[in-house]
């Protein structure tokens, strides 16, 4: 099989735990650019905290592209933007309203990737991490200083994993005409419906003109599984969930092992 393209997730696969990229993966990604197969970086982290590792691997242009915000948004390595899907901002407001009223720690992301609370005190550490990674800070604004057509890419709730494994039900019933999905240990996170990450390669793989059967995937969280399911070919790392290992089609090391790197030798 030919592929044509591959799509990868950052954290805990593309990354090692120290966030690296490893030196077989890296050279794989670079022999693929090579061959003109286009490698597209998937993530839920917003274009600021994506593009460092797109420069790294060499993709940059107005023809290589990335996934960002868990899917609401794709766009060329200039930042022009091909398709978004936001949250209004009617969905904010209530939204501010119910963590307030359930006492939860929460972010939430403008389609500029800047990061947002109305926190303001005991700001929760998965918080200033996201900021942190995000390399712009972390805005402290109530909802009623932000302007009225002030729309979101995603709204995240923040805790510790034993708080959110307890929460996560309870928030998904709630929100239950939304996509909800843990994102890492302490992310909760909810984009619109139709928002995910394999709903956006299939729009993008129409717009590049590209079978999915011609597509490589890799995950490891359960907001790549829609990713593995679209693609022709699906790779779960071995560090991923049980979940995500139950719909891919091969399994590959870990991402402190080569593990995007190896499947690549083996595949492309």
């Amino acid at each position: 099989m030919t592929y044509k393209l591959i799509a990868i997730d950052i954290d805990d696969t593309l990354l090692t735990s120290a966030k690296t990229i490893s030196g077989q993966t890296k050279a794989q990604i670079q022999l693929a650019l090579e061959r003109n197969i286009k490698v597209v970086l998937c993530s839920g982290r917003p274009h600021k905290a994506m593009y460092k590792y797109a420069q790294q691997l060499g993709i940059y242009g107005t023809n290589q592209y990335m996934i960002t915000n868990g899917g609401a948004i794709i766009e060329n390595l200039n930042s022009d933007i091909i398709f978004q899907n936001t949250l209004p901002n009617i969905f904010y407001h209530y939204f501010v309203d119910f963590v307030d009223k359930n006492s939860l720690s929460y972010c939430v992301f403008d389609v500029s990737g800047n990061v947002y609370t109305s926190n303001h005190s005991d700001i929760d550490p998965f918080t200033i991490a996201m900021a942190f990674e995000n390399g712009d800070g972390l805005h402290i604004r109530n909802p009623e200083e932000m302007p009225s057509d002030f729309e979101i890419t995603k709204a995240v709730i923040n805790g510790n994993e034993e708080k959110i494994n307890r929460i996560t039900d309870f928030i998904k019933a709630e929100f239950s005409d939304y996509f909800v999905v843990r994102t890492g240990i302490g992310y909760l996170e909810i984009f619109p419906n139709n928002v995910n990450k394999g709903n956006a390669l299939k729009h993008l793989a129409n717009h590049l003109n590209i079978e999915l059967s011609e597509i490589i995937a890799f995950g490891d969280r359960d907001n790549d599984i829609p990713l593995l399911e679209t693609a022709g070919l699906g790779i779960a790392m071995k560090n991923a969930t049980v979940g995500t290992k139950a719909v891919c089609d091969y399994i590959t090391t870990d991402n402190n092992h080569d593990g995007v790197g190896k499947a690549l030798a083996k595949f492309v």
